[in-house]
């Protein structure tokens, strides 16, 4: 790569803690067989390391990094570093939560940063921003980007009519507003707001829309990878000028045992009552909010608004009843092989207007029926996550990502991508789970 004027800028936000020098090699052109630089987790490039939690947390969490950067460093055994420099670095970035467990969520990081051939200086410089990265994420989030709450939950929004205008409410699905909200949304939250769907797991993960069935079941078994292209598609035609920027995962499990176990149609009904009382208590909660915002504004808008408010009060009166009724009806009029089939719900674009809701509700689908904006339910498998729950730095599960860049000017890249393919032992971090 050639650098047109000037080095990107560094990430901004930190303070630098120690600058690697550039090679300064003379180059022509490219910079891609330079040899290369490595630093391990003693030299990051932002600040010490800082892995918040007790010192007994501390010391485990590092030992279990530490495991990691050695495994990564084994890989390279064999294996020449050029045209790039690589650096490792460790981080907490918090919990994640499993069900009645919460776990220290913590990770390894070797960020690397293409040398670019100066387009005046003819030397080596260092690209002060990384696309290639290697990564992983212990007890990571299962849910990357969204909301954990499905489709139908949190949000109705009702359609402007000749009497009133167009509105969208949204509030919490998980527990009641009120002074008990913050202690149940955590302790006692709603089912509903627990289900996972398989574009859930997805997200962030896969762009292979074509096989997202096949890609939810790799996760969720911990059997094969995934990826998720930043630039580019799976199904596009590729060239020697084209550039890929593709972001590969893979989830190491526990063997035998899925992460998640499907909503079967039953529980998604009978969760779905307990939900409606949520829905209805903080819809009129909102609204009353609303309203007591609005009360002093008189103004021709301010009092379109109000009516509004009020007619929609009225017509979610009527649509929480046709709803309650429709899913007691099911659960006493369907046979019990129909009940235990899975939850396979509407996406947001069918569910947006309240009255579509009714018709929804109880309507359920195929599970590969992708191109209706399907949804399949699941739930956190108790039998792999409610076992001994261990420290809270005890590895559950571990995401490994590798995010790489194909093109002309990306050899520094695929030759790192395949090495990792070739030599980086998986096995090594299943063992770390036992």
């Amino acid at each position: 790569m050639i650098l047109i004027s000037f080095l990107l800028p560094a990430a901004t936000g930190f303070a630098q803690y120690k600058k690697i020098t550039d090679p300064l090699t003379p180059c022509n052109g490219t910079a891609d067989a330079v040899a290369g630089i490595y630093t391990d987790h003693t030299n990051p490039k932002y600040g010490p390391i800082s892995l918040k939690g007790t010192a007994a947390e501390k010391a485990a969490m590092m030992k279990n990094l530490v495991a990691i950067e050695k495994f990564e460093e084994a890989s390279r055994r064999d294996f020449k570093l050029t045209g790039c420099a690589a650096r490792v670095s460790f981080q907490r970035w918090g919990n994640s939560d499993y069900g009645k467990n919460v776990y220290a969520r913590y990770g390894y990081q070797l960020g690397v940063y293409q040398y670019a051939c100066h387009v005046t200086e003819h030397v080596t410089k260092i690209i002060g921003e990384y696309r290639t990265v290697f990564r992983v994420d212990i007890n990571p989030i299962l849910i990357n980007a969204g909301s954990q709450l499905r489709p139908g939950t949190g949000n109705i929004f009702f359609k402007k009519t000749a009497t009133s205008l167009m509105w969208t409410y949204d509030f919490p699905a998980d527990a009641m507003l009120g002074p008990g909200y913050e202690k149940n949304r955590i302790s006692n939250p709603s089912k509903v707001s627990k289900y996972i769907s398989e574009s859930g797991l997805l997200a962030g993960r896969s762009t292979a829309y074509k096989s997202y069935h096949e890609d939810f079941i790799k996760l969720n078994n911990g059997s094969g990878y995934t990826e998720n292209y930043m630039h580019g598609s799976q199904y596009d035609k590729f060239t020697e000028e084209s550039y890929r920027w593709i972001d590969r995962h893979y989830l190491i499990t526990k063997p035998g045992i899925p992460l998640l176990i499907p909503v079967s149609r039953k529980q998604y009904l009978q969760d779905m009552l307990e939900y409606f009382e949520i829905e209805k208590a903080n819809f009129y909660s909102t609204v009353e909010d609303l309203l007591k915002k609005s009360a002093t504004d008189n103004s021709d808008f301010g009092i379109q608004k109000k009516q509004t408010w009020q007619a929609h009060k009225a017509a979610y009166s009527q649509l929480y009843e046709a709803k309650k009724a429709k899913v007691k009806e099911l659960l006493g009029n369907k046979n019990e092989e129909w009940l235990k089939l899975p939850a396979v719900v509407a996406g947001n674009t069918a569910t947006d207007d309240a009255t579509e809701r009714l018709s929804q509700t109880g309507v359920f689908y195929e599970m590969e029926n992708w191109d209706k904006n399907i949804f399949a339910l699941y739930v956190l498998n108790p039998a792999y996550f409610n076992n001994a729950p261990g420290s809270s730095v005890k590895p559950s599960l571990m995401e490994v990502q590798f995010r790489y860049e194909l093109s002309k000017e990306s050899g520094f890249s695929e030759r790192l991508f395949s090495n990792f393919l070739k030599n980086f032992d998986m096995n090594a971090l299943r063992k770390m789970l036992e």
